[in-house]
């Protein structure tokens, strides 16, 4: 008894302090085809925002923000938050669909965090770009064949008509969290009720008539 009674106050005291560090969920999301978000099975990565622009260098800049999913609610009663180790790096292409080797980077960061990421073009000729941030670790470097696949992959969605188009300035795609969707519930449809009757018109009856007798006069006294 006394060890079911230890054990229901370690689960009332772990949903409290999960209830303290819940904060208000970030309802909003965005969709960027440049950018590719690789999972593991035990955490996800959601994209917040992406944008790009022109320095004062004439460089190719990127900043994007991913979201980074909260552990379990059971992993973390027993184990905690665990560092996670997110891998990333910038694929820059120039008007030929060309790209030099990608320069591999990790970051160690904990579940629920916002994770920002920077870029700047290495050359002016680099026009535009693709990111690749991912959960399961960098790629290897021996796989080569691997590399040349990408790169022929790149080519086919970035070029066009023999060019790649300008990044520019440019701002992704906003969506609504496809979680806050599901949980939304359609509002209940409200039911035409008939318009009412007007009211039926009395009809004017004439007034009662009286007869009109002359009023006694009293009497003076003696």
């Amino acid at each position: 008894m006394k060890i079911g009674k230890i054990m229901i106050g370690a689960f009332a005291g772990a949903l409290l302090m999960t209830g303290c560090m819940t904060e208000e969920p970030i309802k909003q999301r965005a969709t960027e085809e440049r950018i590719k978000l690789i999972e593991n099975s035990s955490f996800t990565i959601e994209l917040l925002n992406a944008k790009t622009m022109i320095n004062d260098e004439g460089l190719l800049t990127v900043d994007a923000s991913v979201l980074l999913s909260r552990t379990g609610f059971f992993r973390w009663l027993f184990t905690g938050d665990p560092k996670v180790t997110v891998w990333y790096h910038f694929t820059w292409i120039d008007s030929q669909g060309n790209s030099p080797a990608p320069v591999q980077r990790e970051m160690a960061a904990l579940p629920g965090n916002i994770l920002d990421f920077h870029g700047v073009a290495p050359d002016e000729k680099y026009i535009n770009y693709h990111l690749t941030i991912s959960l399961k670790g960098p790629e290897a470097s021996s796989e080569a064949e691997h590399k040349k696949e990408n790169k022929q992959e790149l080519k086919k969605t970035y070029v066009k008509d023999g060019k790649v188009k300008p990044a520019g300035r440019s701002q992704a795609r906003k969506v609504a969290d496809p979680k806050a969707q599901k949980e939304a519930k359609p509002a209940a449809k409200a039911e035409a009720k008939p318009a009412a009757k007007p009211a039926a018109k009395a009809e004017a009856k004439p007034a009662a008539k009286t007869d009109s007798k002359p009023q006694k006069l009293t009497e003076p006294f003696n």
